[in-house]
């Protein structure tokens, strides 16, 4: 079964470019998207998600809550909080609820794939080789 990556975005734009440049990096991966974050904790419920890029800004349940329920019912999955705040309030909250990390959009393109890589690399313990792709 391969290693699964989710992508929780509520903008169709960003979350169809996210899967193509996650999907380039990580060939390796299967990525998987939704929309809300009741869908992610319901993904998260029935199957192992390595890795969840988790956008804040969610209709009905934000990702800072879904993130606090997915890290109860997955506490192995990563999550990286991939938002447009940058206010420390926010990276806290972020952090409380069990986020392994948080990349603002403003910086993903420099920092998105290396954290994934990093995270990705603690949980299996080996080294995961991202493809190289420009950002």
């Amino acid at each position: 079964m391969p290693q699964t990556i989710l992508i929780v975005e509520d903008h169709d734009t960003v979350r169809e470019l996210l899967r193509d440049w996650l999907s380039a990096a990580f060939s390796g991966y299967q990525i998987v998207e939704c929309k809300t974050g009741e869908a992610a904790l319901a993904l998260a419920a029935t199957q192992l998600l390595d890795l969840i890029a988790m956008d804040i800004e969610l209709t009905q349940m934000n990702g800072i809550e879904a993130t606090r329920y997915i890290k109860a019912v997955s506490p192995q999955s990563r999550v990286v909080m991939l938002t447009i705040h940058e206010e420390a309030d926010y990276r806290a909250a972020a952090a409380a609820a069990g986020a392994d990390a948080y990349v603002t959009k403003r910086k993903m393109h420099t920092e998105l794939v290396p954290v994934i890589k990093a995270l990705l690399s603690q949980a299996s313990g080996a080294t995961v080789k991202a493809s190289p792709v420009a950002a």
